[in-house]
């Protein structure tokens, strides 16, 4: 995914929440997030590791995020499709949109 917007919440208060969806979508043993910076560092480990940072621009109270960088394990790149569907579903259950 390229980007996605977050209205009305800070990037700190999101991550909170998106952890929260990973747990309950059964991610979280493989799946990180994490705010280094302006940056939000999203993490796959599971036979290798795949890594997507997306720089962060605040707005107003909440924020949007554009894929500045990422580094996919090969194993992962098959997958890519389905792991970006499902993270967009998180994204969505905390009250962010992708375009």
């Amino acid at each position: 995914m390229r980007s996605f917007r977050v209205p009305g919440m800070e990037p700190e208060d999101f991550v909170e929440r998106a952890r929260g969806a990973l747990v309950d979508h059964g991610l979280a043993g493989n799946v990180t997030l994490d705010l280094r910076g302006d940056r939000l560092v999203v993490r796959l480990t599971h036979l290798g590791t795949t890594e997507l940072r997306y720089a962060l621009e605040r707005d107003g109270g909440g924020f949007s995020a554009r894929l500045a960088s990422e580094r996919v394990a090969l194993l992962h790149a098959p997958f890519r499709e389905a792991f970006d569907a499902r993270f967009t579903e998180i994204i969505s259950r905390v009250g962010g949109t992708v375009p």
